[in-house]
């Protein structure tokens, strides 16, 4: 099932921890150092959420692939959700990440459609204010995601690694606490983390991961890899598939919740 946190950080992630450019002759090439253009993005990261976007693949088809896929097509009244889809029918999307902010892929170096691989300018994939295309609908998801369940004076036991469950995991291991694990590497096709959503990318890895390492007797990398992901199972007592998901999640979250690892 889809979740717009994720959506949310993967937006993030591509308009600005890494060089993403802009061009509709390569708009599928979704990689650092590659490009996209805005409907080709935010159908990507639809999909790195775990959201099915049908056969969409521009801005005409989405709100009929996205609607008939728990999607919610609503007047744009100025006032978006964190994870709305802005969408102008015809021209644009991008995606509202919550606190006047929105990330688009927007233009080329030259101001055209076309460019080369990668931001040449900074902006060509962005993060900016909110601002009124315009916009001819928010889509919004309504699709029944489950509430969290909760638990008496503890974390939810709800399989999403956010900022509560990180900052948890952080007091239980003596480490300072600021709710993200930073300083991650992407994943690639040997490992995966989806639901993890309180990371950053970038830098010397996270001295949470560098405890847990220690806890583990692997080297203390701070890198959350396949490896590490693969201890952390074997350690909880669950499968290990080196995807940091709902199940592993979960048992995380049982654990901390005695206070412990």
């Amino acid at each position: 099932m889809g979740n717009v946190n994720v959506l949310i950080n993967r937006m993030r992630y591509w308009c600005r921890a890494v060089s993403l450019g802009y061009s509709q002759n390569d708009r599928w090439d979704i990689r650092p150092g590659g490009n996209a253009d805005c409907s080709s993005l935010v159908i990507w990261c639809l999909r790195e959420a775990g959201f099915d976007t049908g056969q969409a693949t521009y801005t005409g088809n989405m709100s009929a692939q996205l609607t008939a896929r728990g999607w919610t097509r609503l007047s744009p009244d100025g006032h978006p959700r964190a994870g709305d889809i802005l969408l102008n029918d015809a021209d644009h999307v991008a995606v509202y990440l919550g606190g006047g902010l929105l990330a688009q892929a927007s233009y080329s170096e030259h101001h055209t459609a076309n460019g080369a691989g990668g931001d040449q300018t900074g902006q060509e994939t962005n993060i900016r204010g909110y601002y009124d295309f315009p916009w001819n609908a928010y889509l919004r998801y309504t699709g029944g995601t489950p509430a969290p369940r909760p638990v008496s004076n503890g974390i939810a036991v709800d399989g999403d690694c956010g900022t509560s469950t990180v900052r948890r995991w952080q007091q239980v291991m003596g480490t300072t606490q600021d709710g993200v694990i930073s300083g991650q590497v992407m994943p690639d096709r040997t490992y995966a983390r989806p639901n993890l959503y309180a990371v950053t990318y970038g830098g010397s890895g996270s001295d949470l991961i560098r405890a847990v390492q220690r806890r583990l007797g692997l080297t203390p990398d701070g890198l959350m890899g396949p490896g590490t992901i693969r201890a952390i199972q074997r350690h909880l007592g669950v499968a290990q598939d080196a995807s940091f998901g709902p199940g592993t999640v979960r048992a995380l979250q049982t654990r901390l919740n005695t206070n412990t690892f």
